[in-house]
């Protein structure tokens, strides 16, 4: 670890196909468990994978982003990792280089990057929030 490197926690939206799942939870259970072993053998300190939630545009009721049709299953989740670099742009090609080595074909979209020990209290906001504005985020997460 060099003098300037500093660990960063990157958040990254990844897209993942499953075949042969028989339900949603299967398709759920299968990607987080193939996610999981790729991210394993990274240089991360630390990883984490949720399911991304989605929001019914009409009635408001959040679902995991999961679609389940006859052979094929597309789960999108959410990976967490710490990274070793010295700086924010840096943390971001890490990340990216050492998941997308290991997923081949993966479109990886960095969500967030920042200094891991920033202050972590930061207002929760689920990824169905994305593009709604402040106020109706708030008036949800009051009801």
């Amino acid at each position: 670890m060099s003098i300037d490197e500093q660990w960063y926690e990157i958040q990254l939206s990844v897209p993942w196909v499953v075949a042969g799942a028989k339900s949603v939870q299967d398709a759920i259970n299968i990607a987080v468990a193939e996610v999981g072993t790729r991210t394993k053998s990274t240089e991360a300190r630390s990883s984490e994978i949720l399911v991304q939630d989605v929001v019914c545009p009409s009635c408001g009721y959040e679902m995991e982003a999961a679609l389940c049709t006859t052979d094929f299953a597309l789960v999108v989740l959410t990976v967490i990792v710490e990274m070793l670099a010295e700086s924010h742009e840096e943390s971001e090609r890490v990340a990216k280089r050492e998941l997308g080595v290991r997923m081949k074909d993966i479109p990886l979209t960095v969500l967030e990057a920042r200094p891991v020990g920033e202050a972590d209290e930061k207002p929760e906001m689920n990824f169905a929030d994305l593009g709604r504005d402040v106020q109706s985020r708030n008036e949800t997460k009051q009801t």
